[in-house]
Formats: C-alpha cells, sequence, structure tokens
C-alpha cells in the first residue's frame, strides 16, 4: 500500500481537530507571555517571621505536630493604598507518627475587609485542588506569581513566590481538597497515605490577600484520625 493511499491518512476531520487544538495552546502561551511582559514586577518590602506553635500531641501516642517555617511578607501600598501581603508555613509532624489515612484541617483566617488576592485564573491560594490522577508531589511550586493588581500602570503584578518553601510535601500518595470558599478565610483538606510517615512529613500552605490595613493573619490546623483529634494555632490571635 502507497504512502498516497488514502486509507492510511488521518481523518481530515481528525486533523482540524489537531490543528485547532494546537492554536489554542500557542494563543494560550502568547498570551501568557504578553500578560507576564506587561505586568508590574513588585517586591516584598517587609518581612515579619511568624514564632513556631507550640507542638500538640497527635492521638495515639508516638508523635507530635507543629507550625513551624511561618511568616508574612508585605508589598509597598499602590496609588489606592493597597498593599498585598503572603503569609505561609509549614505543619510538620514527627517520623513515625500514627498519621496513616488521617484527615487534615488546615485554615488561615485574616481580619475583616481583607480580600483574597486572585490570579488571572483563581484565588491565590495554594496548594491547588488535587485528584486520584494528580499527586500533590508532583504540583509545581511557581518561582513567580502573576496577580490581578494595580500597580505601576499596569493591572497585573508579579511577586516571587518559591521563597516560601521549595515543596507542598516531601510525602508522596499526599492529597488535598479546597472546601468551600468563605470570606476572610483560606481552607485545605489534607489527606494522608497509609502507613507512618518515614521521615518527618511536611504539608506547606501559602496564600496571598489586599489590603489598606496592617497585614495579619492567623494559621490553624486540626489533625483527625480514629484516635481522636489534635489541633495547632500559630500567627495572630484572629476570630474566626
Amino acid at each position: 500500500m502507497s504512502p498516497a493511499d488514502p486509507q492510511t491518512r488521518p481523518p481530515r476531520g481528525a486533523l482540524a481537530v489537531i490543528a485547532v487544538g494546537l492554536l489554542a495552546s500557542l494563543a494560550a502561551a502568547l498570551l501568557t507571555n504578553t500578560d507576564l511582559v506587561g505586568a508590574a514586577q513588585l517586591e516584598w518590602t517587609a518581612t515579619r517571621e511568624i514564632p513556631d506553635s507550640k507542638p500538640a500531641e497527635v492521638p495515639g501516642g508516638g508523635g507530635e505536630m507543629q507550625l513551624v517555617d511561618s511568616q508574612l511578607r508585605a508589598t509597598e501600598p499602590n496609588f489606592a493604598g493597597y498593599k498585598l501581603f503572603r503569609v505561609s508555613t509549614v505543619l510538620e509532624i514527627n517520623a513515625g507518627t500514627p498519621v496513616g489515612q488521617a484527615r487534615i484541617k488546615c485554615t488561615t483566617l485574616v481580619p475583616k475587609n481583607v480580600i483574597v488576592a486572585k490570579t488571572p485564573e483563581r484565588r491565590a491560594a495554594f496548594p491547588l485542588s488535587t485528584s486520584d490522577e494528580a499527586k500533590l508531589q508532583k504540583q509545581e511550586v511557581k518561582e513567580n506569581l502573576l496577580l490581578e493588581f494595580n500597580a505601576r500602570g499596569s493591572a497585573l503584578s508579579l511577586l516571587e513566590y518559591e521563597d516560601a518553601f521549595s515543596e507542598y510535601t516531601n510525602v508522596d500518595g499526599v492529597k488535598v481538597e479546597w472546601p468551600p470558599f468563605h470570606p476572610g478565610r483560606e481552607e485545605w483538606v489534607w489527606f494522608l497515605p497509609a502507613g507512618q510517615p518515614q521521615e518527618p512529613l511536611r504539608l506547606g500552605f501559602a496564600s496571598v490577600w489586599r489590603t489598606r490595613k496592617e497585614p495579619a493573619a492567623s494559621n490553624t490546623c486540626t489533625l483527625t484520625t480514629g484516635g481522636g483529634s489534635a489541633t495547632v494555632r500559630g500567627g495572630d490571635a484572629i476570630a474566626g
């Protein structure tokens, strides 16, 4: 059968679908690059290290959990008096702690009238929800965040992000979901794999907010297993 035989060529409809897909991908890439070129490059001009939380004993004995490496970073105000701030922290659980298949709910609270920042696609809260096919360990911590924030004549701003932490988790098999959104808070529900972690388990999360006030935030994580629950709290005291 010759190469020109019609039976060996893909259907014209399939070729059209492929062409449309390639054009859409190219357009998306060009749009992203254009956004990055036109975005204002902002810097974190103020940093506040948040003390580690008090450790809490995990139900069942044999280990503790604690909020560590917590930080709040803020920009200078824009022409309207708004500034961006980022709050980040890591929940750390001791190696060998009996947390197999545990559920952990982590919450970041901010004061009244503080608004969560947005990227062109979604709220600026990380990590994103995962699925069975997209495990959390494969989710990349971006070098910079592109945010919808007016500064220096641009509607978009670029801010460093990778300094918060290098990964969202160091253990394979962890999944995370976003609960329904409530103003003034960001939440993550983590699902841990079976077994005990062979090394200290770390879960990092961060969010970016817009405010005219002095930046403030609090972080809380509650771990629940068949043996009970435990909670750790860190940051400013903000009523939920």
